[in-house]
């Protein structure tokens, strides 16, 4: 590894580092001034009840100090303990539920990065064809629609109406077909138009006529030379790619009843568990940054031109 190389990951481990203290931050402070409290119910409850509860979890304290207990408290690894479930701690709700959404999240990402290299070099390969002005057809169709659109419908016509898959829970294989069409249909759209446009720019270059001129053969053009140059977007994108897919799963848990990380968030909202907010909000931005940093780097590492910059 290189000097310019190593600083360049010093500094992106430094930037995770930051980012992750000022969300946690950001999130303990927004929760701390948006209406309502922790124990705010229909029901009210007995005053010296509530002086209770609050002294307990130390909300008498001024801001500040509960900003900085807290701060504190993430930097050391602790979430601290759910204010709705008093018996278990943040940070063992939020692992025992992140398998479900882990799995979703991953099968889906597969799907999407395979799908999309495949029908983007097929598309190039059959440029002009049937087939290529049917792909685009299908995935001007995806882009124009959100992914939430085709959940109801895929519940309505494949769970009800043919009833030949399940629409709840994760129980089995079968379970997982509906909730990763809803999650990757539209990602793997965008991310095939977005390759195949990279492709069609880097045909024109001269090192691509060269090659067909030396009398290689059109695959070996397009998978050799081609696709290997047109890989810095589709990296580039693998980062905001993962931020929609996880943003996105939320929905999807709750749409298909699957017990994950954004289910586990939603219900901590209807029970104004703070700690549970604030720690699951930590939590996906924990992999979100983290992700985005690796991904940065990987670009760095594979393209020499900004290798040579850093």
């Amino acid at each position: 590894m290189n000097q310019g190389v190593l600083r360049y990951v010093l500094e992106k481990i430094f930037e995770t580092l930051t980012s992750l203290v000022f969300l946690a931050t950001l999130t303990f402070f927004l929760l701390k001034f948006l209406p309502g409290a922790p124990f705010d119910e229909e029901r009210t409850l007995d005053p010296a009840v509530q002086a209770q509860l609050r002294q307990e979890w130390r909300l008498d304290e001024p801001w500040y100090i509960q900003g900085a207990s807290y701060i504190a408290s993430v930097a050391q690894g602790d979430l601290g303990v759910s204010m709705a479930r008093p018996d278990r701690r943040v940070s063992e709700i939020l692992f025992f539920s992140l398998k479900n959404t882990l799995t979703l999240n991953a099968i889906a990402l597969l799907i999407i990065v395979l799908g999309a290299l495949i029908l983007s070099v097929l598309t190039m390969r059959y440029r002009g064809s049937w087939f290529e002005g049917a792909t685009d057809q299908v995935l001007i169709a995806l882009i124009a629609l959100p992914s939430l659109f085709w959940g109801p419908l895929l519940i309505y016509f494949f769970g009800f109406y043919f009833n030949l898959l399940p629409v709840a829970l994760l129980l089995t294989p079968w379970h997982y077909i509906l909730p990763v069409i809803t999650l990757s249909a539209r990602p793997l759209a965008s991310l095939t138009r977005l390759l195949k446009n990279s492709l069609e720019e880097n045909e024109r270059f001269d090192y691509v006529r060269t090659a067909k001129a030396k009398g290689l053969s059109p695959w070996r053009v397009l998978i050799h030379h081609v696709l290997r140059n047109s890989m810095i977007p589709f990296l580039s994108y693998l980062g905001p790619l993962c931020v929609s897919i996880l943003s996105g799963s939320v929905l999807v848990e709750m749409l298909f009843a699957i017990p994950g990380l954004g289910t586990e968030f939603l219900s901590a909202i209807n029970d104004r568990d703070y700690t549970l907010i604030a720690g699951a909000t930590f939590f996906y931005g924990f992999f979100l940054i983290t992700i985005n940093s690796l991904l940065d780097l990987l670009v760095k590492v594979i393209d020499p031109r900004l290798r040579e910059k850093a």
